[in-house]
């Protein structure tokens, strides 16, 4: 059995980094307040602070990329485990710390450029008009246990740091030495000679006795032992079963389509302009002027001011609710009187007028009936469900109870904890299903368990297969396999050693192949890249075998994943053309300048902002918020 931290380290989570946008993860997704205590924070960057809360909603909106990606979803015990949990951690820290310090210097963006920023949020979005809506804002972040204010006040800091690393960024370039060396040795060419050992070159390997096959399987234990399987009968109860005997009257869709007939038509959008003003003044003037005819760009560039444009928007999009119905109220080019807004005093000049559109009933009628239908299921389950719970209390068995009700009985395929079938493949299960299975005895019953999205189950654990060791008859073909494909691996080792040995002590290369009947291949003008990437000509170990020595040596080793060994000899090394390498030089600069920006500056950035505003960071808070126990320390320690 392949461990945890095996599988995750074969995953992009063990490789990553938390970024910039790591507040955007944060708005998707659902968080179940009830679930831990959240009364402390687990990162403290001077006045910022992330939660337990926030720190959980990071973890779970990574899990579930990693499971929309690679089909893996691994348990909060299996991430402590593997070290991510801290991983993150740490990354959040220097993140929140760099926030923390552009701030304390001075970055403070406009509020201009923090509400566009805040409009091009997809999680604010109406999904019907496509269009930015304060009500879905107020509704993505409720669900994240954020307000709007708060997620204001995030970005603010987030564009603050982003602005302070692009400044620091700023002119930095690599020398030009460093292009040199690095244009050097990627256009370095070698000639050299090898001789390819295949297993196939290896024969008369006998089969392995039993007791060398019993030293393999104790061996691989770890990996051949079964683990325990369980099957169970579980009940579910699911709007989407419901649905199907539901039937949605006429009168119900029409009153439906009623109450919702404005929200479903297309609204009036409108393309204006705004310049805000310093004082009553100045706002009068910016009147008169666009009301003359002049242009909104040139009368803000003659006052040094910046105009805010709005293109084709719905009033929803608009964020300031006096503009908005200021903007909404004029007729096309028109110029309003000064408004009091909330940046402060501003004149408004409508450009252009969409007429919306009202929807009508045909088109829309589906789609109500369908939501129509859900929400009666969604009742109906409850009704279902504490239905079922009543007839258990009182004595009927689960089978019995979920028919009586309308459940759906189904008996599951064997499956282990981590809900793998006995073939290798996931069940794709909710993981709950698997966490109850495991937590119920054989023969026994669950609770009913909410699966969420409306959906309900209870099983039955009908039996449980203990993990056991198989037997080396049970396993002989494989065991067999393996031990002599390692036999093979070995003996070419030693065919691939002595041969190397030979040429290393004066034997030519050529007269090694020839006594061998061997094929001796020789190759000139080899680059570093013809060992990379689906189009390589080479083998990338044989390539790094060559490339790994200096004229006149021998290389060996491993050639590639087919098990073949190579042996072979440098015969010369050539520079590039010091025209072409100068040209390369330069290219190369400022790829190598990034690379060493991200991998050097920013981590330095960061721990220098950890330091100055004092950050702190407390891992057991933030295992506490994933519900993994802590470590027991020893006694004595």
């Amino acid at each position: 059995m392949i461990t945890s931290f095996r599988r995750l380290s074969k995953t992009w989570f063990a490789g990553i980094i938390v970024g910039l946008l790591i507040i955007g993860l944060a708005v998707v997704g659902m968080f179940d307040p009830m679930r831990f205590d959240f009364s402390s924070y687990v990162i403290k960057a001077g006045d910022r602070e992330v939660s337990q809360q926030q720190y959980r909603q990071i973890i779970d909106n990574l899990n579930e990329r990693n499971a929309q990606m690679t089909g893996q979803r691994f348990t909060m015990a299996e991430l402590v485990e593997a070290g991510q949990h801290i991983q993150i951690l740490e990354s959040l820290a220097g993140e929140e710390s760099l926030f923390a310090w552009a701030w304390k210097v001075g970055i403070r963006p406009a509020r201009d450029l923090v509400a566009a920023q805040l409009r091009q949020q997809q999680a604010f979005f109406d999904p019907v008009t496509g269009q930015f809506s304060e009500e879905a804002m107020v509704r993505a972040l409720s669900e994240t246990g954020m307000t709007p204010a708060i997620f204001e006040d995030t970005l603010r800091h987030q564009i603050a740091a982003e602005h302070y690393v692009a400044g620091a960024a700023a002119g930095l370039r690599m020398p030009r030495v460093y292009g040199a060396i690095a244009a050097a040795y990627a256009g370095e060419t070698r000639n050299g000679r090898w001789i390819l050992l295949s297993p196939s070159d290896i024969r008369d390997v006998p089969n392995p006795t039993d007791a060398q096959l019993t030293t393999l399987l104790n061996e691989l234990a770890d990996q051949v032992r079964e683990p325990e399987f369980r099957t169970v009968t579980m009940v579910r109860f699911t709007p989407a079963l419901a649905a199907a005997n539901i039937q949605i009257s006429d009168q119900a869709i029409q009153d439906r389509f009623n109450f919702q007939r404005e929200s479903l038509g297309t609204p009036e959008t409108r393309s204006f302009v705004t310049l805000t003003a310093p004082n009553a003044e100045a706002a009068q003037a910016i009147a008169r002027r666009l009301r003359a005819g002049e242009d909104p760009a040139a009368v803000a560039r003659s006052l040094n001011i910046e105009p805010v444009n709005y293109a084709g928007q719905p009033r929803s999009a608009v964020p300031d609710a006096r503009v908005a119905q200021a903007a909404f109220g004029l007729a096309q080019g028109a110029v309003s009187d000064p408004v009091q807004g909330e940046l402060g005093l501003v004149v408004i000049k409508v450009t252009a007028i969409a007429a919306g559109r009202e929807a009508t009933l045909a088109e829309h009628r589906q789609e109500i009936e369908n939501a129509l239908r859900l929400e009666q299921a969604r009742v109906r389950v409850t009704e279902m469900v504490e239905q079922f719970v009543a007839l258990r209390e009182g004595g009927t068995g689960l089978r019995e109870a979920a028919t009586q009700v309308g459940g759906v009985v189904a008996t599951l395929p064997p499956f282990t904890e981590e809900g793998m079938l006995p073939n290798g493949q996931p069940m794709g299960a909710p993981e709950v299903l698997y966490q109850t299975a495991f937590d119920t005895a054989e023969g026994s019953d669950s609770d009913v368990v909410d699966a969420g999205q409306d959906e309900y189950f209870a099983i039955h654990v009908d039996e449980v297969r203990e993990s056991r060791m198989p037997t080396i008859n049970e396993l002989r073909p494989q065991l067999v396999q393996f031990w002599r494909g390692r036999e093979i691996g070995r003996r070419l080792q030693e065919r691939g050693n002595a041969l190397a040995e030979r040429v290393r002590g004066g034997e030519d290369i050529a007269a090694v192949a020839r006594a061998e009947g061997l094929t001796l291949t020789t190759r000139t003008g080899v680059g570093r890249g013809d060992g990379e990437g689906e189009a390589a000509s080479l083998p990338a170990d044989l390539v790094g075998g060559l490339f790994g020595q200096a004229p006149g040596q021998v290389f060996s080793g491993p050639a590639d994943r087919e098990g073949r060994f190579v042996v072979g000899v440098v015969d010369r090394a050539t520079a590039p053309a010091a025209v072409l390498a100068g040209r390369q030089a330069e290219g190369i600069r400022p790829q190598m300048t990034g690379q060493a920006f991200q991998a050097e500056y920013v981590p330095a950035m960061q721990a220098a902002a950890r330091t100055a505003v004092r950050t702190e960071v407390f891992p057991d808070r933030a295992r506490a918020a994933l519900g993994v126990p802590a470590e027991e320390t020893p006694a004595g320690e």
